[in-house]
């Protein structure tokens, strides 16, 4: 009984182990902060747990751009329900950090239980878990924690899937769809893109039947259901934002070829190209899995029922992967559903599933062969000998103009690994026992590469968590009653530097002795002003809705002032010679302040109908024609030159609601300088009235002459329909798990 017990409670210690290497800054007092952790998760988290508190849904985020969808955005992961309770249990810096390691342990225990099920041994089944959920990209995935999010639920989506098609039943299928949710949920679609077709593989390979199919893909649809409060205004947002308008490159950020080499020799892609500008990509900023996994898993290719979906996906993933690198993959990813996404290498990341376990299947079948082997003096003398030919004759040919220079220094690394692997093969005795011998031996060995590259690798991006907690000063300088926008230069080139970065804490600002992240929020850079409650010009990360980004993009003053743009964030002069500087702080940009900003609501007595492009141009018009006239997309014309003096203030405002108290001299058109967005709805002193699109991107309705109160919600038929679906989806989840005699029923 105590060794069973024993046997089974070493994985899971040995995980422990293996995530404090992996995460020993974390024991060090420092929390996750690299790269987009710091720029957009943290911020959402912050945004999440404000609307939490106001008692609103955060289906509408004011602070970015002119205002924008939140929930819609998937990677918010608003109703994802791990994001929910760390956030609240820890806090938006810390919660991130423990999503993550949660993350770490459900991935880890998914793959471990789906390798078992798979009747892997058990320490193939530790090496394949710890091959996927402690690998170097999943580490630096922290910064990403969407993707790693969902990639950490495929295990046990692909054990329930099996299950389901071992046993078709609607309680099997039932069983399916949470974990299907979950990782829907997680907001990463292009994750959900290969997951699900890799469950409907694997169930067909465990059973060649129809009703496998339909088993596992009614448990997939129910799982899409259970998500589609989300779905439905992510579809919304896809057709009203550049990302579905066709003005995005799908293939930026494909896996280059000498970055593909690194997945199995380490530093085989440097030196890298230029960010942004090279055929190199910086989603993830490392690949290297292990080389002897690799190796394993090359061995645990086959033509097995077992083996042949991972085989295969880890070949389709990785040609999608190369994206702008591989012809044909570069034509299917412009093709939908794919179109919608950018970033190729994303898919790598089933791909690094899928090679983990096979090298487990990979390390079975080590072991199976070594029952018929015996150790020799001549077969040790062979590897060493190898190991010297490796080295004397390996440099010559890594200087091929094939191959870039990090081959070179990445060949000793690479010529031990597999040397130590193979003795690890031949050392064990022979006779009863030598099959786990070997399996413990390679385990051992390949756990221990794993180990050594984080060590030399350095860690993943941190920062001690009271530097990511500390306000800013920029933020306090401006007053707290002030209603406008702040203007944010989110393009130098210095922000671009520190983004090739690996490590998120290695390019210092000057001054104040502080890193890129510990002065971020006092710099207000993208999206930390979201943790000030600063309404931005700009924004960063999250799809653009329609029209916004050539206004900002455009630098005109005409086009900052109709946004109400009050203040200015930038390093170095001024953008206008007439603005005030406010606050100027060694190692932070300079706070200007201007005088000729609209207020966010305003009234106008002339309007007319006019095309984007005629009112796009109004927009930026030195002459400003807009702060007396409304171009509409569609609407009554107006035209009342002799009035003067009406008024307009925002008198209340939540997250996804504002109230405005105007006093109109005669008829005319509030304008509010915030997104116009379906969904949005308005009431003039309590009935509805039309919510028109005007000067391109902002919200206006008519109306008469007098003192009034405008009110704007947020009310998207999206969500509530997507709602409505995902209620539906779990209730007859409930139903379904619900225990009674006849579960076991065949479908």
């Amino acid at each position: 009984m105590r060794e069973a017990l024993r046997r089974r409670l070493i994985p899971w210690l040995g995980l422990l182990a293996g995530m404090a290497l992996v995460y020993r800054s974390v024991l060090q007092g420092r929390v996750m902060a690299g790269r987009d952790a710091f720029r957009i998760f943290i911020p959402d988290s912050a945004f999440l747990l404000e609307a939490l508190h106001a008692g609103e849904l955060p289906l509408w985020n004011p602070y970015l751009r002119l205002g924008q969808p939140f929930a819609a955005t998937l990677y918010s992961q608003v109703f994802y329900p791990p994001r929910l309770l760390t956030v609240l249990l820890a806090g938006p810096e810390l919660g991130l950090t423990l999503q993550h390691l949660l993350h770490v342990a459900i991935a880890a225990a998914g793959t471990f239980l789906l390798l078992r099920h798979l009747r892997a041994s058990r320490p193939a089944a530790v090496l394949g878990s710890a091959a996927f959920a402690l690998s170097a990209p999943f580490a630096v995935l922290s910064a990403q924690q969407n993707v790693a999010s969902a990639a950490a639920w495929t295990g046990f989506l692909l054990l329930a899937s099996r299950r389901a098609a071992l046993q078709p039943s609607p309680c099997r299928a039932a069983q399916v769809a949470p974990v299907a949710g979950l990782a829907f949920l997680a907001g990463s679609p292009e994750t959900w893109l290969w997951q699900a077709p890799l469950a409907l593989a694997v169930a067909l390979a465990a059973r060649r039947e129809m009703r496998t199919l339909v088993a596992t893909g009614a448990g997939l649809a129910w799982g899409f259901a259970l998500g589609a409060l989300v779905a439905l205004p992510a579809l919304e947002f896809a057709r009203n934002s550049t990302r579905g308008s066709g003005r995005m490159d799908q293939l930026e950020w494909s896996l280059s070829w000498p970055q593909l080499l690194s997945v199995a020799w380490p530093f085989a892609e440097h030196p890298r190209s230029r960010y942004w500008a090279g055929d190199d990509q910086f989603f993830i900023l490392v690949l290297f899995l292990g080389t002897l996994v690799c190796a394993l898993a090359l061995v645990g290719l086959g033509r097995s029922r077992r083996t042949l979906p991972f085989g295969l996906g880890a070949l389709v993933l990785t040609l999608l992967a190369l994206g702008a690198h591989f012809p044909p993959a570069a034509l299917v990813l412009q093709l939908p559903p794919f179109h919608l996404f950018r970033y190729p290498v994303k898919y790598f990341v089933g791909a690094a599933f899928c090679l983990a376990v096979l090298s487990a299947f990979g390390l079975d079948v080590l072991s199976r062969r070594a029952r018929r082997g015996h150790r020799s003096l001549k077969h040790i003398a062979g590897v060493v000998a190898a190991l010297f030919v490796a080295l004397l004759l390996g440099p010559p040919l890594t200087r091929l103009p094939s191959f870039r220079s990090g081959v070179e220094a990445g060949l000793p690394w690479v010529v031990l690994a597999l040397g130590a692997g193979a003795l690890a093969f031949i050392l064990p005795a022979a006779g009863p026992g030598r099959a786990l011998r070997v399996r413990r031996s390679l385990t051992v060995v390949a756990l221990v590469e794993l180990g050594a590259f984080h060590l030399m690798q350095g860690g993943t991006g941190s920062a001690p968590l009271e530097s990511l907690r500390r306000a800013s000063r920029l933020a306090a300088a401006i007053p707290r009653e002030y209603t406008g926008r702040v203007s944010v230069d989110l393009d130098s080139d210095e922000l671009s530097e520190v983004s090739t970065t690996l490590s998120a804490t290695a390019a210092p600002l000057p001054g104040e002795g502080g890193s890129y992240i510990a002065l971020s929020r006092d710099a207000l850079v993208p999206n930390r002003f979201v943790e000030e409650r600063l309404r931005v010009f700009e924004g960063y990360g999250a799809p653009e809705p329609l029209r916004i980004e050539s206004l900002y993009e455009s630098g005109a003053r005409a086009a900052f002032d109709l946004a109400g743009v009050g203040y200015y964030v930038r390093r170095g002069p001024p953008p206008f010679e007439d603005l005030q500087p406010v606050l100027s702080l060694p190692g932070l940009p300079t706070l200007y302040r201007s005088d000729t900003a609209l207020p966010r609501a305003f009234v106008v007595h002339t309007a007319r109908v006019a095309g984007d492009a005629e009112t796009q141009a109004a927009f930026v018009d030195p002459t400003q024609p807009l702060r007396r006239t409304a171009l509409l997309a569609e609407g009554d014309p107006l035209e009342s030159p002799d009035c003067e003096g009406s008024s307009a203030r925002v008198t209340e405002a939540g997250l996804s609601w504002v109230e405005v108290a105007l006093e109109a001299c005669g008829p005319g058109y509030l304008l509010l300088s915030d997104s116009y967005y379906p969904g949005w709805e308005a009431t003039l002193d309590g009935a509805p009235v039309p919510v028109r699109r005007a000067n391109a991107v902002m919200r206006a309705v008519h109306v008469p002459p007098g003192a009034h109160s405008v009110r704007f919600d947020y009310r998207p038929l999206s969500f509530r329909l997507g709602a409505l679906l995902s209620a539906l989806a779990l209730g007859a989840l409930v139903l379904a798990l619900r225990p009674r005699k006849d579960e076991g029923r065949p479908l």
